[in-house]
């Protein structure tokens, strides 16, 4: 049959009638009841509905990340901006944190920020201080030549093992 392939889509009269009309089956090979269904047809349209399956969906949340939502929000302050360039086994704050509630569950947050304050892991950042200055487009210092910028380039090597 031309046209859809999903046996569900449409009924069988629109699927026929569509045939007949594309010419891909001619009036005199049509169905027996074609005749009868369209001198008659139904009130209300025949429509398949497949019953929606109902899903529980369950709940993901897991202690770290409730651990980590307190730690930025009490921390935030102290946070600096993690480079994505350096490799990922120099951890940050936030990691060693999480690793200290692994080990600990019962450790509460101001005590993680204090150790990893006594230990200078979680350096006096405070983002408050590094707000950047509009750009006022009437200072001459703001024109860059695009031909003046040296853009560094980086191979990219694949890891030797």
């Amino acid at each position: 049959m031309a046209g859809s392939r999903l046996e569900k889509l449409g009924t069988i009269f629109s699927r026929v009638n569509g045939l007949i009309k594309s010419g891909a089956m001619k009036i005199e090979d049509r169905p027996i009841w074609y005749d009868v269904y369209k001198a008659f047809p139904p009130e209300s349209e025949p429509h398949y509905a497949k019953p929606a399956k109902s899903y529980k969906i369950p709940n993901i949340f897991y202690s770290e990340d409730i651990f980590r939502a307190e730690f930025h929000k009490k921390a935030r302050n102290q946070l600096p901006p993690i480079n994505l360039r350096e490799p990922r086994k120099k951890q940050n704050a936030t990691d060693i944190a999480i690793e200290m509630n692994i080990a600990d569950q019962s450790i509460s947050v101001e005590k993680v920020i204090e150790i990893l304050n006594k230990n200078k892991v979680l350096p006096i950042y405070n983002t408050s201080l590094n707000k950047i200055s509009p750009i006022n487009n009437n200072d001459s210092t703001c024109k860059i030549n695009a031909n003046e910028i040296n853009t560094p380039t980086t191979e990219v090597s694949s890891p030797s093992n």
